[in-house]
């Protein structure tokens, strides 16, 4: 089985990018969605993110474990929609927020580590690249009333993170996919093949 992220900023499309490979690759694949609907603490996370931000990032780490399908190599593919340490790139953008302590990210670092040890190793990263315009575009267009207030600053700051993020990945696994001027499938399709 090979182990993909599909990753990027927020509002980057990576559940558009996984619905999109599930259509094509029917019963070959299997994955696991970020489901920030099933995560109690989102709400008032984007209300007081200082008062909730280590509830909500400890919660979308263990939201890996609500039902490991992951676990079962049934299939070809499997597809994570935001790989587990990723979600560290959020929580450094609350930490230099003010939003978490340094323990408070040291904590989730350290669990998010000791769980990745627990997960198979990824075999392939699609990196959704965004502008932060469209990000903003996007974020405003998904109607989830909690992001409505996200602007360009956020876009933008989130963006920058994701890029450095982005340099640390190995680059022979990786495919850049720019949303900004559109990409075929095919190609992607033929990245996963390989």
């Amino acid at each position: 089985m090979k182990y993909v992220s599909i990753s990027g900023s927020v509002a980057a499309g990576k559940t558009t990018m996984l619905n999109l490979l599930m259509q094509q690759l029917g019963e070959r694949a299997k994955a696991h969605e970020e489901r920030p609907q099933d995560n109690p603490f989102i709400r008032d996370y984007y209300a007081d993110s200082k008062r909730w931000s280590f509830h909500s990032q400890m919660t979308f780490l263990a939201l890996y474990f609500d039902d490991p399908q992951w676990k079962k190599q049934d299939r070809e593919f499997f597809f994570f929609d935001r790989c587990l340490i990723e979600n560290l790139v959020i929580a450094r953008y609350r930490m230099e927020e003010g939003d978490l302590t340094q323990d408070e990210y040291a904590v989730i670092e350290k669990m998010a580590g000791g769980i990745a040890a627990l997960m198979p190793p990824i075999d392939k990263y699609i990196y959704l690249r965004c502008s932060a315009d469209l990000l903003v575009k996007r974020l405003r267009e998904r109607g989830r009333e909690y992001e409505g207030a996200l602007g360009m600053a956020y876009a933008s700051k989130l963006k920058a993170l994701y890029d450095a993020w982005l340099e640390t990945l190995p680059q022979d696994r990786v495919m850049i996919v720019d949303e900004d001027e559109g990409f075929d499938l095919a190609d992607v399709l033929r990245f996963l093949e390989e």
